[in-house]
């Protein structure tokens, strides 16, 4: 679960390929016991053996945490292992994360970190945040390494904890934010208005949490400015090195994910390079700029066609594109329909799944 090196768990069979951090093991068996169940037995029922010493920095594919997230839900009796894991999550691997988000001065500085969740925590996890009327909404995705969207509802609700715990803790006050889950109950539903202080929508188009705009630039007590920009900087750098490893085609693809309509200057800034070493670095590997742009675009339409509150002159402007005309010559050209046609459609496939 987290991205940074450490002792690993590995696959018992010794052919690697799936592991997770030796210290996100020891989170899980500590929750795990607040839950009435073994961790072990869980890792033996899913293949995997704590490995010896072992540092191949892995952060643990996205599929094989969902398998263990659901063996967790089910083996436990006492507390329900996707909220208790999310109130026991702490950031421990990235102090930096920790120190910034506690100098922030707003939420909307705080969420600067949502664009840099696949580097800080999993490369599976992607997050935004929009503003529609008077609310603003953090969308959070899992996405498997082909980029694949991963449907994973205990990991889902884990991490919805996690984020709404951050938020209080910030504000210095309990907030009821409007959940929203792709999945259905997991858990009686009680469980779930005790957890986030009032009942999540089930059976949504998104997994996300919204909240009243107001919060968005309300003082944060505590704030420091001079440390905050210290941290910022630190975390930047950090990612920097990051994206070192990670490749450059892959972190050019996060930043666009979350920001489609990022300009090729605005992300070369972003990546800390210049806007010619980008390009010239992206055509070395056959691909290019506008080639992995308009792959964040049209994922992003998608998820946002499926949101019926958002018109699409909203949508087009959302993503970067000069109207509506525009937007839709791009999306026909990529799924083959039009807009208006694609949200029918998808709609109609909806009502006949119900």
């Amino acid at each position: 679960m987290t991205a940074d090196n450490g002792d690993s768990v590995e696959k018992g069979d010794g052919h690697g390929g799936r592991s997770i951090s030796f210290r996100d093991v020891s989170l899980l068996a500590r929750v795990a016991a607040l839950c009435g169940f073994d961790i072990e037995s869980v890792l033996s029922d899913v293949g995997i053996r704590v490995s010896d010493m072992q540092d191949d920095g892995d952060p643990g594919d996205v599929h094989l945490i969902t398998t263990m997230m659901d063996f967790g839900v089910r083996r436990s009796t006492r507390a329900y292992f996707p909220f208790a894991l999310g109130e026991h999550y702490a950031f421990e691997h990235t102090p930096e994360v920790q120190t910034f988000l506690a100098t922030c001065s707003s939420l909307r500085e705080a969420l600067w970190l949502l664009d840099f969740l696949p580097h800080f925590v999993h490369p599976s996890m992607t997050a935004r945040y929009d503003i529609a009327g008077d609310r603003f909404t953090i969308y959070f995705e899992l996405h498997d390494a082909s980029g694949a969207l991963v449907s994973s509802p205990g990991l889902t609700e884990t991490v919805l904890v996690v984020l709404n715990r951050v938020l209080n803790q910030l504000l210095g006050q309990h907030s009821c934010p409007d959940i929203t889950f792709r999945h259905r109950p997991m858990t009686n539903l009680a469980a779930y208005e005790k957890q986030f202080g009032s009942l999540p929508r089930f059976g949504g188009s998104f997994d996300g949490a919204s909240h009243p705009l107001g919060l968005l630039d309300h003082p944060i007590p505590g704030s420091s400015p001079a440390l905050h920009a210290k941290m910022r900087l630190l975390l930047e750098q950090r990612l920097k090195q990051l994206q070192e490893v990670d490749g450059l085609e892959k972190a050019l693809s996060g930043l666009l994910r979350h920001s489609p309509a990022m300009t090729v200057g605005q992300a070369s800034k972003r990546l800390g390079i210049e806007t010619r070493t980008l390009q010239r670095r992206l055509k070395k590997t056959g691909s290019s700029f506008a080639a992995i742009q308009a792959q964040a675009r049209f994922q992003a339409a998608k998820n946002m066609l499926a949101d019926h509150d958002l018109d699409i002159d909203t949508i087009a402007l959302k993503l970067g594109f000069a109207d509506r005309t525009t937007f839709s010559k791009s999306f026909s050209k990529w799924s083959g329909l039009p807009p208006a046609t694609y949200r029918r459609v998808r709609a109609s496939q909806g009502a006949d799944r119900r």
